[in-house]
């Protein structure tokens, strides 16, 4: 057994000044029965992130770097000095509850097959809203995330599978099998991450977890989501101090993402889906009528309510910052509405999303989308 702690946990931060405190404390605090090894690599933050480190948490391995080295990269740095069994890496907006790392361990310990796991991640300061399992990228998904396919036609075959499977993950009582796990917590053999060439440094930010689960599952290892450990993902606050142009760098990672994995047809296909795309979205801002209806904070809670479906035994709730629903976390609820605090429109950009309403049978199938409302401040 190679010697040293359990597990490296590799934290990238950039102006993360405001959330990487509590992350940390909340790894020390949950984390006390494990041997840990906590290396953050600071991306030459303007906001003393790395200041803050150095002072609070002088035993912990700090780089830093002289200018902002990306996402991959910051991790490759930290993986190359981490020691131990297994590689975590988490964001610096996210919170880790009690347990969370144990249950990690002690799965990939039991499970040989198991090259990558991950857990329950909720959006909201209530922790109602789950994000679902990451779908890796390929064509299909394609369709689904860089046009208006969904937004028009959400009970459509491709999208309703697109869509399912987030619904395993969110009423999974046990460990299941995912397509991947997003990179807010990735937890990695060690053997599995250097043999699959650690992160594409190629990637400054965005793609970069679809590209390493696609090559882990090539290699044939598993991935996992474990629902019984959980952290909380202040979505969001990774971006809300950057000075990155967020749009342009999220494409040119998509452009080169579709071209390293489906060659130049595949950066062709993407860039016709794209010029496809702004063209229906001047004729939606021709017809700003058929947007849904908006629901604003009374009172601090968002009060959604919304007419029996027959046959419902529940009802499903999502949250996007999209009407297309690309991205989402979801709950489930009985009883035809729901109440949810003001703060989590701090969870979104500009504080604007929107919220939709499926019913829920007895087998456990989904109907189609009953109701969506924009909400905002």
């Amino acid at each position: 057994m190679m010697p040293g702690p359990d597990v490296t946990i590799s934290i990238a931060t950039y102006n993360s000044r405001t959330v990487i405190e509590n992350c940390i404390r909340s790894i020390l605090a949950t984390a006390q029965d494990v041997e840990i090894k906590i290396v953050v690599v600071d991306n030459n933050s303007g906001d003393g992130s790395a200041d803050l480190v150095k002072s609070l948490f002088p035993d912990i391995t700090l780089i830093e770097n002289r200018d902002n080295a990306g996402f991959g990269k910051a991790h490759n740095q930290s993986f190359r000095i981490s020691k131990g069994r297994y590689f975590l890496v988490l964001n610096p907006d996210t919170i880790v509850f009690p347990g969370t790392i144990q249950k990690l361990i002690a799965f990939m310990d039991s499970n040989p097959s198991a090259g990558v796991a991950g857990c329950k991640i909720y959006w909201d300061d209530e922790k109602k809203f789950m994000f679902p399992d990451l779908r890796i990228h390929n064509l299909k998904t394609a369709i689904i995330q860089f046009t208006r396919f969904c937004r028009k036609f959400p009970d459509n075959r491709i999208c309703r599978q697109y869509r399912e499977t987030a619904y395993r993950i969110w009423d999974a009582k046990n460990p299941i099998e995912a397509d991947g796990i997003t990179g807010g917590l990735l937890f990695i053999r060690r053997e599995v991450f250097e043999s699959a060439g650690f992160f594409d440094e190629n990637f400054f930010l965005f793609f970069e977890e679809h590209d390493l689960m696609m090559r882990i599952k090539k290699m044939g290892w598993k991935i996992y989501y474990l629902p019984d450990a959980e952290i909380q993902h202040l979505y969001e606050e990774s971006f809300r101090n950057s000075q990155v142009d967020i749009p342009a760098v999220y494409m040119r990672s998509a452009f080169y993402y579709y071209k390293k994995h489906y060659g130049m047809p595949g950066l062709l296909f993407l860039r016709f889906l794209i010029a496809l795309n702004r063209f229906f979205l001047q004729r939606e801002a021709a017809h700003a009528n058929n947007a849904p209806s908006e629901l604003c904070p009374e009172n601090g809670r968002l009060i959604i309510a919304w007419p029996p479906h027959k046959g419902a035994k529940r009802y499903l709730v999502e949250i996007s910052y999209s009407a297309s629903f690309c991205d989402r976390g979801g709950m489930y609820v009985y009883g035809e509405t729901c109440s949810l605090d003001s703060s989590i429109l701090n969870r979104l950009p500009d504080n604007m999303g929107f919220i939709r309403i499926l019913p829920v049978y007895d087998d456990n199938s989904t109907g189609n989308v009953l109701k969506v409302v924009k909400i905002t401040n």
